[in-house]
């Protein structure tokens, strides 16, 4: 199972390239989006297979240029920290957004070569677009005899186009279990203040046992 979780939060930044491939000034439906564009965001690993292996500053490049731009990486931030994004001091939330999202890219973009075979397929039915807010359903497929990976995104607009800002594979979600882990974190200090104060400076030192904490639990 924390083999799947690893695989969704990895495709969590290809679909994220695929929303924004075709977001224009009307973000449009965002169950076309996915299905137009998943193909050429795989397609995209595949040719750069060679160099998703070789070339670290570009594995790098690609995430933080391309696909983190299309994340709302400070929603997330928000939902995650919760009652403690309210306490924290406005450098605080700055350092933790920072310091989260260079986590997250250096925990994984370097496995992005291996999704390269991979396709995603949207389930229509099963999606669903409220205003400004929507869910789209897709399954990862995996192959070689193995069962297609379940995983809902869930997305806002942000200036005009489609933003990731959770996912859903099949009943563990990136929110809500980094929200549990990082919760705890914080709630074993003596305060709250320590606590959010020690959760950054982890990030910030690049401990890449917070995430595998929190994918693992």
């Amino acid at each position: 199972m924390r083999f799947l979780r690893l695989q969704s939060l990895l495709l969590l930044m290809s679909a994220a390239l695929a929303f924004g491939a075709v977001a224009q000034a009307n973000p449009g439906d965002p169950v076309e989006v996915v299905q137009t564009s998943a193909n050429r965001v795989l397609q995209l690993l595949r040719d750069n297979e060679d160099r998703l292996n070789s070339d670290s500053r570009f594995v790098y490049d690609l995430v933080e240029e391309e696909i983190l731009p299309l994340v709302d990486v400070e929603g997330m931030s928000r939902l995650i920290l919760a009652r403690h994004w309210r306490t924290a001091t406005p450098e605080q939330r700055e350092r933790f957004v920072e310091a989260f999202t260079d986590t997250m890219v250096r925990a994984y973009a370097g496995q992005l070569a291996e999704h390269a075979d991979k396709r995603i397929i949207v389930n229509e039915r099963r999606s669903r677009t409220d205003g400004n807010r929507a869910s789209v359903a897709t399954e990862i497929v995996v192959g070689q005899g193995r069962p297609n990976i379940p995983v809902v995104y869930d997305l806002r607009v942000v200036d005009g186009k489609w933003k990731a800002f959770n996912l859903t594979v099949e009943s563990w979600s990136l929110v809500t279990n980094f929200r549990t882990s990082f919760g705890n974190e914080i709630e074993s200090a003596r305060s709250e203040a320590e606590g959010l104060e020690n959760l950054i400076q982890r990030l910030e030192r690049r401990d890449g046992a917070l995430v595998e904490e929190a994918v693992g639990s």
